[in-house]
Order: C-alpha cells, then sequence, then structure tokens
C-alpha cells in the first residue's frame, strides 16, 4: 500500500514537474513573441517604408523606436539578429548624444556577434573612437574590416581610415597618400569615403595648381620659342589658353622668347555633374584620376536639369540670354542679367550645333548654389565658374548625373 502511494505521489510531483516546465515554456515563449513583436514595431517606426514619397521621416517615431530597443529588447532579448539589429540602431543614433553608450554597443556587437552583418560596420565605428586615444587599436578595427569580406562602403571606410591616420592635414601629403586617395574615388566613386577623399585632394590640388610657383605633378616649366602664340602652345599640352594666363598671370599677347611659363600637364578633362550632391568634379581623361570640384545649384522641379551625356560645345564671356519666362534679351550690363561671368553651352555627343539651351554658367545669386532653384542650368559661384572655364577645353565630354 505504502509503495502504491509513494509511487502516486511520485507521478503526481512528476506530472506537476511538467505541468510547470510546460507553464515556463509558454511564459518564455509568449515572452520571445511579445519582444519579436515589439522589436517589429521598433523597426517599422525607425523605417517607416510606407510613408509617401517625398515626405520627410517622422523624428517622433524614430525616437519612440530607439526607446523600445533601449529598454525593452536590449536589457530582455537573447535572440542574437533581434539584439544585433537593435544594438546597431541605438548605438548609430546615440553617436553625438551618448557617445560612451554608443561605444560600448558597438563594442557588445563585435563581442557577442563576431561574424553577423553590422559587425564590421561597428568595427568601423570602434576605429573613429580609438583613432586619438588608442591609433594602434583603431589600425587593427580597419585592418579587420579591409581583411574581411565586407565590400562596397565599408571597404571605403576603412581604407580612408587608415588613410587619415596617415595624411597630416596641416602638411602637403605625400604622392603615395594622394594615389590611394584616388583609388578610394575611382573604386568607390559614391560612397562617403570617396566625398570625403575628394575634398581632400580638391584643397590640395587647388594648393598645387593656383598656389604653388614651382613646378609638380599637374605643370612643369616651358621655354617659349621665337615665334609661339599661346594658343599653340595650349593645343600642345591639350589644355586653354585661359589656364596658362591664370597660372602665370600672363596675357596671351606678352609672351617674349625664352621666357619659361608654367603648362598645365594633366592633359584632356571631363566634367561629372552631380546632382545628389551639387558637385561638378573635374577628372582627367587619360587615367580617370580626380582634379577638382565645386558646388553648384542645378534646376528646379519644374525646370529640372535633365540628366545625361552632353559635349561642350561654345564657351563665351557674357552672352546675351533669352528670359524662357518672359522672351526678354537680358545683357550683361543689365541687374538681372543670371549667367555670371562665364558660359559653357553643352549640346548632344558629336552634335555641337545642336543647341539644347542647356549650359554651366556663373550666377548673380551666389546664395542658391547648393539648392535646386535654376531655369534648368548649372551655376557655380563666379569665382568657380572663372576657374572652370579656363581648365575645361570645348569639345569637353561633360556627364551630368541623379
Amino acid at each position: 500500500m505504502g509503495s502504491k502511494l509513494l509511487a502516486g505521489c511520485l507521478a503526481f510531483l512528476l506530472f506537476l514537474t511538467l505541468v510547470g516546465a510546460g507553464v515556463l515554456y509558454f511564459l518564455q515563449f509568449q515572452k520571445k513573441v511579445q519582444l519579436q513583436e515589439r522589436h517589429e514595431l521598433a523597426q517599422e517606426l525607425y523605417g517607416q517604408k510606407d510613408r509617401a514619397e517625398g515626405d520627410p521621416i517622422d523624428e517622433l517615431k524614430q525616437a519612440e523606436a530607439l526607446q523600445i530597443w533601449k529598454d525593452e529588447v536590449i536589457p530582455k532579448s537573447s535572440d542574437a539578429k533581434v539584439l544585433e539589429i537593435a544594438l546597431y540602431h541605438v548605438a548609430e543614433e546615440s553617436l553625438e548624444t551618448d557617445p560612451e553608450l554608443s561605444r560600448n554597443y558597438f563594442q557588445r556587437i563585435v563581442d557577442e556577434f563576431p561574424d553577423c552583418e553590422k559587425a564590421q560596420s561597428a568595427r568601423v565605428r570602434l576605429a573613429e573612437f580609438n583613432i586619438r586615444t588608442d591609433p594602434a587599436a583603431a589600425k587593427e578595427f580597419y585592418r579587420e574590416v579591409m581583411d574581411s569580406t565586407a565590400t562596397g562602403s565599408l571597404q571605403a571606410d576603412a581604407q580612408l581610415g587608415t588613410l587619415l591616420m596617415e595624411d597630416d592635414p596641416d602638411s602637403m601629403p605625400t604622392v603615395e597618400i594622394r594615389k590611394k586617395y584616388q583609388e578610394i574615388i575611382r573604386g568607390y566613386p559614391n560612397s562617403e569615403a570617396a566625398s570625403k577623399a575628394r575634398k581632400r585632394l580638391n584643397e590640395v590640388h587647388r594648393r598645387m595648381i593656383f598656389q604653388d610657383s614651382s613646378p609638380n605633378e599637374f605643370k612643369e616649366i616651358y621655354e617659349v620659342k621665337r615665334g609661339d602664340v599661346l594658343l599653340r602652345i595650349a593645343n600642345q599640352y591639350t589644355t586653354t589658353v585661359y589656364i596658362i594666363e591664370m597660372m602665370n598671370n600672363v596675357r596671351a599677347n606678352a609672351l617674349r622668347p625664352r621666357q619659361n611659363i608654367l603648362v598645365p600637364t594633366w592633359g584632356k578633362v571631363y566634367v561629372v555633374v552631380d546632382k545628389s550632391d551639387y558637385e561638378l568634379r573635374i577628372f582627367r581623361e587619360e587615367d580617370n584620376s580626380f582634379l577638382l570640384q565645386y558646388p553648384v545649384g542645378i534646376g528646379a522641379m519644374e525646370w529640372r536639369t535633365k540628366e545625361g551625356e552632353y559635349m561642350v560645345s561654345n564657351k563665351a564671356f557674357h552672352p546675351p540670354w533669352p528670359d524662357p519666362q518672359t522672351g526678354k534679351i537680358l545683357k550683361h550690363e543689365d541687374p538681372e542679367y543670371p549667367l555670371g561671368e562665364r558660359w559653357l553651352g553643352l549640346s548632344p555627343p558629336g552634335q555641337p550645333t545642336v543647341r539644347t539651351g542647356l549650359g554651366i554658367h556663373g550666377t548673380n545669386q551666389p546664395e542658391t548654389i547648393g539648392t535646386s532653384s535654376s531655369a534648368g542650368c548649372v551655376r557655380l559661384r563666379n569665382e568657380d565658374v572663372i576657374e572652370a572655364h579656363a581648365i575645361i577645353r570645348q569639345n569637353s565630354r561633360v556627364m551630368i548625373q541623379e
């Protein structure tokens, strides 16, 4: 009798244990489901993929998403994929407001999920945190990213970060460093790293071209021969009379035999107008290397600057301009004349006589540079268009892109 009672009690206890385990599993499952639902809600609030095209991001919804991740998902979830995403978004959004939290979360991603999708991005961020305090650690993080399977902008960020640690911003970068900047620009043209590389090279090249009075990789000394004219010299170097005049502070009719002048050696150039960045960039045809860039304004919505490939079909100083809205012909002396100091007319490739009405020009409204407000043309500040006009030859290629 006693053994049967004991067996019954044990069976009952086993039953209670199984029921308890089942209840615990159910509660844990429910908790996991609820956390997953909250995570999905946070993703929806943060991404706002259903908003109408052109509508701005609702920052209050994004703030709510970050609060859900920070207060609920990160402290309670054990799902690696969920945690990876939550930690990364909160860390990214906390870079300025709470850098210590941001750093800790990026470190958690690298420590706990070293092979996850966001780990390489986290390593780039950790390298940026360590550049000043622990350069060796920063280089190691960058090296891990460059040695990984990460592609695109992450590779570009790692390469640029390593390069910036070698480049003293207060001195002229070496030829080797400049080559590495060019590699980033060519290899990852649409990346943020390429944008930073172009900015650095633009200031360096500007100094070398317009301020350095000695020969360098962009210019060499030419000894004027008897009978030489500046146009012949310009054609010999596939450049323009205007840039030679500008570099030497000399007029075309003032040349004399045995005079030494500096002439540019970059050869043929082409132009890329990037509408998304409001930039006009000049590249060498020979090796697609970056030369210079300028901020631009582009066409307003109703006068949208058309993408495509063009050629520079005519160059002019102060050409008359027919106002497309009023039909009035405006001249340079008119106060409302909009073309500024120079004009470069654009035509379809190989069709220089076909007029598109599209051009690159200066402006009487410098405050509109960096905006979409022109009547379709690409406008530059007057001091910039004078330089661009001097560098860009007639028949040069021009690509306008989104």
